[in-house]
């Protein structure tokens, strides 16, 4: 199987979801243009490599049929923007990336939404080959071993059984409409259902069930009514215990968070979304954004969930002192805590139409680096071994 090159595919699947559905601002066609245009002059590189931090891959989802998704690599300090493409010479990474995991220690696996691809390459960046026509892909889940998951909306909404050493999809299974985040815990699957078609096809209403599927038959074992909507993002996962953002409908029904436990299926909900969340060190943490349609506006909110006891706090608890960078940032859209180091890493897509921003705070929360991104919307991250 040959490494992708440019792939932009048209299936039929509803216009890309999360392009439509932008919790902090609303993009001008004015802005799409600009996109094109807005490029900063310098684009330092860093300094050096320091010997403090992590080698974490970016990925940058770019703009929805521009195919122009990229990999940054941000090595111990040191920055390299367009890695994809100095990597694999005549290469694009393709269009709208959507997630990016580590599987083992020679793959990581890219889900390409518009391309329909999930992309491989090695931790030296190199492609390896791609899995070809899964439509609309979305979120991914490996089991570590021998196989890579991911949810497509594609189909009423599905969840593909991908083999790692083939990269040919071996299993499907039918769970509910527009399936969003998936983990992997003790040879179950467990999918959160957005239904986040709702308001535009208006042929089914938004989902509140997490699909639990047995991973070795891909068969639809139950579905967990969480009684919140839209189970819309990335969650995070820590052990049996898995963060998932309601997103609500906009307008009369507020977000929510559910965390769940995936070993006993009971779960808590909190009166805060988690638009983006994290875990690391028996927690969770998340920046939220209550967004309504009705005001025009977004309420943003930081929050930290303890493990196991799920205890909630305000704020950021030890890394408190980031707070103010984050709250002033124009459009938060990643989070990650790096188990190694511990810094923490905050992206931010400012206008969604131009180079984006990744933050980096130390263990003790000071902001150690602000890296100029050359990639539209950094909206992923994977922390690699050194």
């Amino acid at each position: 199987m040959k490494p992708h090159r440019s792939t932009k595919k048209t299936t039929g699947t509803p216009r890309h979801f999360r392009q439509r559905l932008r919790v902090w601002c609303t993009l001008t066609a004015s802005l799409l243009i600009a996109s094109c245009t807005l490029q900063p002059a310098d684009y330092g590189e860093g300094d050096g490599p320091t010997a403090d931090g992590d080698r974490l891959i970016v990925l940058c989802e770019g703009l929805w049929g521009m195919d122009n998704s990229t990999l940054a690599l941000i090595d111990h300090g040191l920055l390299t923007s367009q890695w994809f493409r100095k990597q694999n010479p005549g290469q694009h990474l393709g269009d709208t990336g959507n997630d990016i995991i580590q599987v083992n220690d020679t793959l990581i696996a890219i889900s390409v939404n518009w391309s329909n691809i999930i992309q491989y390459i090695r931790p030296d960046g190199t492609a390896i080959a791609a899995t070809e026509d899964i439509p609309n892909n979305r979120r991914l889940a490996t089991d570590g071993k021998a196989y890579i998951y991911a949810t497509s909306y594609a189909d009423g909404g599905y969840v593909a059984k991908i083999d790692i050493v083939t990269k040919q999809v071996t299993d499907t299974c039918h769970v509910g409409y527009e399936p969003e985040g998936i983990a992997y815990r003790n040879g179950r699957l467990y999918i959160a259902n957005s239904g986040g078609y709702a308001a535009q096809e208006q042929t089914h209403g938004y989902e509140s069930t997490i699909s639990v599927v047995d991973a070795a038959t891909m068969r639809e074992l139950k579905r967990i009514d969480t009684g919140c909507i839209n189970l819309f993002g990335k969650p995070a996962q820590s052990g049996e215990w898995l963060c998932i953002n309601s997103a609500g409908d906009f307008y009369s029904t507020p977000p929510r968070t559910v965390v769940l436990n995936m070993d006993n299926e009971e779960f808590r909900i909190y009166d805060f979304p988690a638009t983006l969340c994290c875990a690391a060190r028996n927690r969770f943490y998340l920046i939220g954004s209550a967004f309504s349609y009705t005001t025009g506006t977004a309420q943003p909110s930081l929050h930290t969930i303890s493990l196991p006891s799920l205890e909630a706090t305000e704020g950021l608890g030890t890394y408190a002192a980031a707070e103010d960078a984050i709250r002033g940032m124009q459009s938060p859209y990643a989070i990650c805590i790096s188990p190694q180091s511990g810094h923490l890493y905050v992206s931010d897509a400012r206008a969604y139409a131009t180079n984006g921003y990744v933050y980096e705070f130390g263990s003790d929360a000071t902001l150690l680096r602000k890296h100029l991104i050359r990639g539209v919307n950094p909206s992923g991250f994977c922390i690699t071994a050194p």
